[in-house]
């Protein structure tokens, strides 16, 4: 469920390029320090937007950063990166949130390389956890409750999207404080859109393999693209109503590009290619 809140570049000018990159490199520079290769390992564009929100939100509030040096993904020349206050708590909620995924492939499909991917990040959960148990709390309960609901072959979209959005709004809520509200909004509605969205993107395969699937009833409506479609747009407009409540202004361009046009570019692709050639 990773992959889907991604940047729309082809819209971007170089110079806010260059600030995308800069804070994806920030945030890795950050897992790095607190997790080592494994940390690495875990980044991903979902915890870069939530980097830029929470930086962009709580900016003067916290520390912040720019540097430049040598990476070892790219050792050849020195690159700039710049992170915040929030940088350190996305790194490892991006950790705890890798090694359970891992856990339940490997639980689920008996999947080697989720066992790997498990055991290589097993050494540094612990002291990720502890230091924010109560997002830690969110992720393996909602995890848990999730698995039930696909486990009893629940095919209520609400109920099954529902319990990851809710995981995800408890992890946008990083302080707990005035912006609560809005940021569990942004995250929750972003948080059904990635299961719902997986779940369409995973469909035929789905029913292939005969897995659960909470679409599989759905999907034999005659409008059923016309349902989704209509579904992911209201999900989408509720996160961009919550996130324009928001007194973001750095990177706002950033976030807004994420938002309203980069999140759209998975289901495009895929959409089109679903689409019958001379259609």
């Amino acid at each position: 469920m990773f992959g889907y809140i991604i940047p729309d570049q082809q819209a971007m000018s170089a110079e806010a390029k260059y600030r995308y990159r800069t804070a994806y490199c920030g945030l890795c520079r950050r897992a790095a320090a607190l997790h080592g290769m494994a940390g690495r390992m875990t980044l991903s564009y979902d915890l870069t937007f939530l980097n830029l929100l929470l930086c962009s939100l709580y900016e003067g509030e916290s520390p912040a950063a720019a540097e430049r040096g040598r990476c070892p993904m790219h050792p050849l020349r020195p690159i700039d990166w710049r992170y915040g206050g929030p940088t350190d708590y996305c790194a490892d909620i991006g950790l705890v949130l890798h090694y359970y995924s891992a856990r339940d492939k490997w639980t689920d499909d008996r999947s080697p390389l989720g066992l790997g991917y498990m055991k290589m990040l097993e050494g540094r959960r612990a002291a990720a956890e502890a230091r924010w148990p109560r997002q830690t709390a969110a992720i393996t309960g909602g995890l848990e409750r999730l698995a039930a609901l696909e486990q009893a072959g629940c095919e209520d979209l609400d109920l099954v999207s529902g319990c990851f959005g809710g995981l995800m709004a408890e992890l946008f809520d990083y302080r707990q404080d005035r912006w609560a509200g809005e940021l569990r909004a942004v995250g929750g509605s972003l948080g059904q859109y990635i299961y719902l969205l997986d779940a369409w993107d995973d469909l035929a395969r789905d029913k292939r393999r005969g897995s659960y699937n909470p679409l599989k009833a759905l999907a034999a409506a005659p409008d059923y693209e016309e349902q989704m479609r209509d579904i992911f747009e209201l999900l989408l407009a509720k996160a961009a109503a919550a996130f324009r409540r928001l007194p973001c202004v750095e990177d706002a361009d950033l976030l807004e590009n994420i938002l309203y046009s980069g999140i759209w570019l998975k289901y495009n692709v895929k959409n089109a290619r679903r689409r019958p050639r001379g259609g």
